[in-house]
């Protein structure tokens, strides 16, 4: 109840909304993208095993390079903020995925570089640990973040099903090319949130 009172209010409702949108954004990459690889003409012509490893050797490389993408945001936010840093990771998502499902790559493109760059900028999310817990009160620190992003997942769950409604007619590329313009009003929002209480970067 705290949380909705007249001094935290804007706080939850932004932090909220800034979760919903990315973590959406980012669940739906995450679960279709797979099924995108799955559905190519060069992929559907492999045998299963082949399909199986190159589904799981693009996961490992979006992980891969989501890791190096957490250092990168935590030095981000060092040279221009919190806030800056999250922003501006959003504005990468954006960018990156539009570039990799609007038009469209060769398979080896695709699966090599343009998904594991999209994967890069959830380094973003690193940063939520650090940032939103010192945006509350003292005593609402852990309720408050932990309130925030969890909410941002129970609509991530129901996003992710939306936008795989594109699947029906077999258009997974269209699918996650929509669902990465969630991004946009994630870094908009994320722009006002506050500066965090003990942080001396905003």
């Amino acid at each position: 109840r705290e949380l909705f009172g007249p001094l935290v209010r804007r706080t939850t409702l932004l932090s909220v909304a800034v979760c919903a949108c990315s973590l959406t954004a980012w669940w739906a990459f995450m679960f279709w993208q797979a099924q995108h690889v799955r559905s190519l003409p060069e992929v559907v012509a492999m045998s299963g095993s082949e399909r199986d490893k190159l589904v799981a050797t693009t996961f490992a490389l979006i992980i891969g390079v989501s890791i190096a993408g957490n250092f990168v945001a935590g030095a981000l936010a060092r040279q221009i903020g919190w806030r800056g840093a999250i922003t501006s990771m959003f504005g990468g998502f954006v960018v990156t995925t539009t570039l990799t499902f609007g038009p469209e790559h060769s398979l080896t493109a695709l699966t090599r570089f343009w998904l594991p760059a999209v994967g890069f900028w959830s380094g973003v999310f690193a940063l939520f640990t650090m940032y939103l817990p010192p945006l509350f009160p003292t005593l609402l620190r852990t309720t408050g973040a932990g309130f925030c992003y969890n909410i941002g997942r129970i609509a991530a769950a129901f996003g992710t099903v939306f936008f795989g409604l594109f699947s029906s007619v077999g258009d997974y590329r269209a699918a996650l090319f929509y669902a990465g313009f969630l991004f946009l009003p994630a870094g908009i929002i994320a722009f006002f949130l506050p500066r965090a209480r003990d942080q001396e970067q905003g």
